[in-house]
């Protein structure tokens, strides 16, 4: 019998006046609730009953430590609920992603989330930057790149191959360029999220770097993508995002011989036991969803 179960077999005895009565009530031996009583008093060096062959009745120390023992015991109910919130299918989740993985992969297939539980919010953080899953108190981070953060539990989703591409009309201009040398020929869209001019822009590949010039310098992906289907030059994003656009034919896929860069795509959560059945379900969801629409891109 722990601290609390002594707590309260101490406030129904007050309440019933009685040891016997208690022990009844609470389908316990009375030397149980006699054990109970005797312990709480040895640990607190306090009388807390006048006992008679007859009659039970708090000592005035045991009147007041019944006042604060009803107090802490219902606090303790009212800690109960958070029990019970795990284990309900109502909640909210706050998760922080890349803008375009937000609107092309995630919200498409999210009705699917809602009928398992729909009475779940999702509050979605959009952003071309770095969401931060700490300072912005996020539940969990969809992150493309490297991570390196010891306070952080990562789970591995998969790697996203990211593809060079240009416009029809651009490649109608300026021509398709064969080889990496020639991309000083040519212009890129240069992306920064924060300001940070440059003279040169930069493709990466897998195993080397190139330096170009560029005519437009945008800050979130939107703009960037629609500069190259504009033909205002060449640009490059993640595969999932760039497979419609070359299946539509709006963009050319370049240097398909020459390897590519891979980032890997992560899931980052705070490294939390428990987690309420709804949420583990949501991250359940989101790792599959994201393997089936990445790695079958």
């Amino acid at each position: 019998m722990d601290k609390i179960d002594r707590l309260k077999v101490f406030c129904l005895v007050v309440e019933k006046r009685s040891f016997a009565q208690a022990a009844k009530q609470l389908g316990l031996p009375r030397s149980n609730v006699s054990y109970a009583i005797q312990s709480l008093e040895k640990e607190y060096q306090v009388l807390l009953f006048y006992r008679t062959t007859r009659k039970v009745s708090p000592t005035h120390e045991g009147n007041i430590f019944y006042q604060e023992a009803t107090g802490l015991i219902k606090q303790l109910k009212e800690l109960d609920r958070f029990k019970t919130h795990a284990r309900s299918q109502e909640g909210s989740i706050s998760i922080g992603m890349p803008n375009r993985l937000a609107t092309e992969l995630v919200m498409p297939y999210l009705l699917d989330f809602y009928r398992h539980y729909p009475n779940v919010k999702i509050l979605m953080h959009a952003d071309d930057d770095f969401t931060h899953l700490i300072e912005q108190q996020l539940d969990c981070v969809i992150r493309v790149g490297q991570v390196q953060d010891q306070y952080l539990l990562i789970k591995p989703i998969c790697q996203t191959k990211i593809w060079t591409l240009a416009s029809p009309a651009y490649l109608a201009e300026l021509g398709e360029p064969k080889t990496l040398l020639e991309l000083e020929q040519h212009f890129s869209v240069d992306y920064h999220i924060k300001k940070h001019y440059q003279e040169w822009s930069e493709l990466q590949f897998r195993d080397q770097s190139i330096k170009m010039p560029y005519r437009l310098l945008v800050n979130n992906t939107e703009a960037y993508i629609q500069a190259a289907l504009e033909g205002l030059g060449i640009i490059q994003i993640p595969e999932f995002d760039a497979v419609p656009y070359v299946q539509q034919s709006k963009l050319v896929q370049l240097f398909k011989d020459i390897p590519c860069l891979s980032l890997p795509i992560n899931i980052l959560l705070t490294d939390r036991q428990y987690r309420p059945k709804y949420f583990q379900f949501f991250i359940d969801w989101l790792d599959h969803l994201l393997k089936e629409k990445m790695v079958g891109s």
